[in-house]
């Protein structure tokens, strides 16, 4: 039933004219992470199909996500309120971001030269070699600071470094 309703959402979106150019680069970046993805996996020797349907059902999300926003645009439109079509772009910006990390990867993992940079910000995001999606873990030090502290210390250092700047112009 969500899928037919996303469907019909998905063509009405298309009909009011909401679809744009960062809406067509996202598809075309999510088949080429699919096909990058089964060239991996079929060098790697790992193809799973229940790891195939996975990322299909992701991706498939991706356009719902999308085709909601959409909705929440065509609201805005109709309500008198141009958004120029930033809502939409936002989000398939964010989405074709994640699937260009998602391509280097899927190159990266089948061998091919990749810029030392990126390469060390691919390990950077994902230490883990089991997944791409990787939570955040702060620092243990940084649990212990009491906030409220950190807050009154920054203010006093600010007041300090405007105490010296004055004493510096009269001098």
């Amino acid at each position: 039933m969500k899928g037919i309703m996303a469907t019909i959402t998905s063509f009405a979106v298309y009909l009011a004219g909401l679809i744009d150019a960062a809406t067509v680069v996202l598809l075309f970046f999510m088949f080429l992470d699919m096909v990058t993805g089964l060239l991996r996996a079929w060098m790697t020797k790992s193809l799973n199909s229940t790891l195939g349907l996975a990322g299909l059902i992701k991706k498939f999300a991706v356009f719902v996500v999308l085709a909601m926003t959409a909705g929440i645009e065509y609201f805005f439109i109709h309500m008198g309120q141009d958004t120029n079509g930033l809502l939409i772009l936002g989000v398939a910006s964010f989405f074709v971001v994640n699937e260009g990390l998602s391509i280097l990867e899927n190159c990266a993992q089948m061998g091919l030269p990749i810029p030392p940079v990126l390469y060390n910000a691919l390990d950077k995001l994902n230490r883990d070699p089991g997944g791409k999606e990787q939570q955040l873990l702060r620092d243990p030090v940084l649990e212990q600071i009491d906030k409220a502290t950190l807050l009154k210390e920054l203010q006093q250092a600010q007041q300090e470094s405007t105490i010296r700047e004055k004493k510096e112009e009269t001098q």
